[in-house]
């Protein structure tokens, strides 16, 4: 492995045809990992890292960092700062690290990470697992059959395409499955599901806190009918989820229809 140091300003680091190690330094820097299986350490400053073609190892260090996979399966960490990580083709591994980022998975089964911040998250094409973290996240899934778990904050998950699982987790969060047959987890907090369809699904827990449920006519007990605005399910101690536009005589006449009980 080639190793190809930088300095400390703003440099333009290109690697060879084989597996190289980048250390860019400080500086707003250029690099360019080129073929081969690079790793590429940013270090401090505002870079552009590209890993080129191979299977690359890309940290941003501190700053505002820009980070390109490119093909290959990656490995891309942001790290302090407010990044922008593009996985390119390839089954990524991406993680934003601290700071309000975006993660872009592009084509590939990728796993995107948004960590700390409040962040935007593109899964692409392909099965992509999409995570929040803390902060007020966006998640879409786009093509694919898709994992979106939103973590801490309040966070807005559109699954797009596809048969697409959707965990707002904490907080109080905006849900939209889009087309497919989607699974909507609730785990606590003020949801909103603002397209659920014919063959959607709604989770919940049998010991979902501070309570016990044993069916799924249980359940429907906490429904509250809105009219046109659709089912209010409202479990107290601030823990609900509004199925939009869904009517409540539905629910109440076959819970089974709409949720599950885990």
């Amino acid at each position: 492995m080639a190793t190809i140091p930088g300095g400390a300003f703003n440099d333009f680091v290109f690697g060879t045809s084989g597996a190289d190690f980048i250390a860019s330094g400080d500086g707003d820097d250029f690099a360019f990992g080129g073929s081969g299986d690079d790793v590429i350490d940013g270090g401090a400053g505002f870079d552009t890292l590209n890993g080129g073609s191979g299977d690359d190892t890309i940290a941003g260090g501190d700053g505002d960092d820009m980070v390109i996979g490119g093909s290959g399966d990656d490995h891309l960490t942001g790290d302090a700062g407010a990044d922008t990580l593009l996985g390119g083709s390839g089954d990524d591994d991406v993680s934003g690290g601290d700071g309000d980022d975006m993660l872009v998975g592009g084509a590939g089964d990728d796993h995107l990470a948004g960590d700390a911040g409040d962040d935007v998250i593109l899964g692409g094409a392909g099965a992509d697992t999409l995570l929040g973290g803390e902060g007020d996240d966006r998640l879409e899934g786009d093509a694919g059959d898709d994992v979106l778990l939103g973590g801490d904050g309040d966070d807005i998950l559109k699954g797009g395409a596809g048969d697409d699982v959707l965990d707002g987790g904490d907080g109080d969060d905006v849900l939209f499955g889009g087309g497919g047959n989607d699974l909507f987890v609730f785990s606590g907090g003020g949801d909103v599901i603002m397209d659920f369809s014919d063959g959607d699904m709604l989770q919940i827990s049998h010991s979902l806190e501070g309570l016990t449920l044993e069916s799924v006519a249980d359940v429907a007990d906490y429904a509250i009918d809105l009219g046109d605005a659709g089912t209010l399910i409202d479990f107290g101690q601030g823990d609900s989820v509004l199925l939009s536009g869904v009517s409540y005589d539905e629910v109440s006449a076959d819970p089974s229809k709409f949720i599950t009980l885990v």
